[in-house]
């Protein structure tokens, strides 16, 4: 689903950017053609009025005559006939513009541009006295190879554009859209976990209940299918409740209800919830804890935590095994660290351990977990602001390590 999405998206973040691209370039040529232009035209009316119009001032139509300019200038009456041209200009022909030259009697310059054989020109009419006007015209060669040769450069540099703004729209949108594919991949892994998890107690329920009622059974048999049904329903809550956790892990941070907590007191007593199991196992644990150690945090979670890590602990050392749990204050935060024995872990599986559903290959053959344990508690440490690494220490025991503030 995430795929054709990003691939639609691309689609129309290349589209916009090359859209956008081609925008800018017309604004660009716009503006180049009108700058040129209008720069002419004050190149032109400095050139009239600061040596032509001053000439004739002073000496009147007589200087025109010998006056050579790269303008071509003329002396206009006012029915728009040429009564002198500048010697350049003798060859020179102009439509006539009336209403310009209207304008230029009533003491306003203007411009327009007009074609002279093969060439463009801007041509100027500008006011003298009442008897005469002027009008002056200039080659727009160099312009027009200037706006050609801004013209070629953007056709040169189009492929190179689209590749550009393919390539930026591709990374804009992996970047943009990787949480979001993460959520995705995270929901339809969580959809089919979920499934997978739940289908099994349910389906160990709804066998033992179909075998019950095949046959009339003895009382004894009838309570042992239903303590067998109870011990499933247990295990389908404690899922539940671990995937609540995990469903809004990728979202936010939990909501603590913090308040100070013995931590001390939660340690002991998770100790001596489990010591039955430890016990059958001949597990003694080796506890170094520092008596009235409390933290701010959300008790019920992180005596969840422990419980998390002590059951793993049980569940996969073996008979006769270690384990360590130590509770230790160092430079103000509460360090506790948990180690057992246990086979070796693969690097990769270290890499892995964190996250939900993993399990190691020996787990999957000792145990029936989720593969949720140390996850939900690496979010619960997480929410409180706290760290959590794993791994294997100096001794050969597994090792979980957690810090948080106090």
């Amino acid at each position: 689903m995430i795929t054709p999405t990003k691939k639609r998206l691309a689609a129309i973040f290349t589209s916009v950017i090359v859209v956008f691209n081609a925008v800018i370039l017309v604004l660009s040529y716009i503006v180049l053609h009108q700058s040129l232009i209008s720069g002419m035209e004050r190149h032109m009316t400095e050139d009239v009025r600061g040596e032509f119009v001053e000439q004739y001032r002073r000496f009147g139509l007589s200087p025109l005559k010998s006056m050579w300019d790269e303008n071509h200038l003329q002396i206009l009456g006012k029915d728009g006939s040429v009564v002198v041209s500048a010697p350049n200009s003798s060859g020179f022909h102009l439509g006539l513009n009336r209403k310009l030259l209207a304008s230029a009697f009533a003491g306003k310059e203007g411009f327009e541009t007009r074609m002279v054989g093969d060439e463009l020109h801007l041509v100027s009419y500008f006011p003298l006295d009442a008897s005469y006007s002027g009008r002056a015209a200039v080659s727009l060669g160099s312009e027009i190879r200037q706006e050609r040769n801004f013209s070629r450069l953007i056709f040169l540099f189009s492929p190179l554009m689209l590749l550009l703004s393919y390539l930026v729209s591709r990374y804009m949108l992996n970047h943009a859209m990787k949480p979001i594919s993460e959520v995705f991949t995270f929901q339809e892994t969580f959809s089919s976990n979920v499934t997978h998890e739940l289908r099994s107690p349910l389906a160990a329920i709804k066998g033992n209940f179909e075998v019950a009622l095949r046959k009339e059974r003895p009382a004894a048999e009838y309570r042992e299918v239903i303590r067998s049904g109870l011990r499933e329903t247990d295990r389908i809550i404690n899922l539940l409740k671990n995937l609540s956790l995990l469903a809004s892990s990728k979202f936010r941070p939990l909501d603590l209800y913090k308040k100070k907590a013995n931590l001390n007191t939660i340690l002991r007593d998770v100790v001596v919830l489990y010591t039955p199991a430890m016990n059958a196992k001949g597990i003694r644990p080796d506890i170094e804890d520092t008596p009235g150690l409390t933290c701010m945090c959300d008790e019920a979670l992180i005596r969840r935590t422990v419980e998390n890590l002590l059951d793993n602990a049980v569940k996969y050392t073996p008979g006769n095994g270690t384990i360590r749990l130590s509770l230790s204050e160092r430079k103000g935060k509460v360090v506790f660290t948990m180690e057992n024995t246990c086979e070796p872990f693969e690097e990769e599986e270290l890499k892995k351990i964190f996250e939900p559903f993993f399990r190691a290959k020996r787990s999957r053959l000792q145990s029936e977990g989720k593969g949720l344990g140390l996850y939900i508690v690496n979010y619960i440490v997480k929410s409180h602001g706290g760290t959590m690494t794993a791994g294997m220490n100096g001794d050969g025991l597994f090792y979980v390590a957690i810090t948080l503030p106090r």
